[in-house]
């Protein structure tokens, strides 16, 4: 029985150990990494690149990529994602990176998800020493009269 409480304990301790440095992991906004799942068998595609436009009243945007412009639609059920939490096509921003998941349908290239990724630009500590604190001179005491006797 002590034996089974003791490594209740040790695997509580570790796991807490795990999860207590999982906030201070790097994460990744999935820019120019491999897809890990080929999706192709599925019908779908994913592109990367710059929102070169966006029309919120008919859904057409626009992504520049390496190899050209593609324009896909977005439609009522399309997921916007923007730094990782839902958006609509509206907040949507031309000249920023976007990623998007699409399959080819007789209207064309429909977008399954768009997403503007988090931003990893690193953020440099500031590190100037703070301001010394200049402290008010102390008061002088009011000179006494000639005499010694105040008046």
């Amino acid at each position: 029985m002590r034996r089974r409480i003791l490594w209740t304990l040790v695997l509580l301790g570790v796991g807490g150990c795990a999860l207590g440095g999982a906030d201070r992991a790097p994460r990744s906004n999935g820019m120019g990494r491999l897809t890990v799942v080929d999706i192709a068998p599925l019908g779908l595609h994913q592109v990367e690149g710059i929102l070169k436009s966006v029309d919120p009243a008919t859904g057409v945007v626009v992504v520049e990529r390496p190899g050209g412009e593609i324009r896909l639609l977005a439609e009522g059920d399309t997921t916007i994602y923007i730094a990782g939490g839902p958006a609509t096509l509206a907040e949507l921003v031309e000249g920023t990176p976007v990623r998007a998941s699409f399959s080819e349908e007789d209207r064309g290239r429909l977008a399954h998800w768009i997403e503007v990724p988090r931003d990893e630009t690193p953020v440099e500590p500031i590190n100037e020493p703070p301001a010394p604190i200049q402290a008010e001179p102390a008061p002088t005491p009011p000179a006494t009269p000639p005499g010694g006797a105040a008046p």
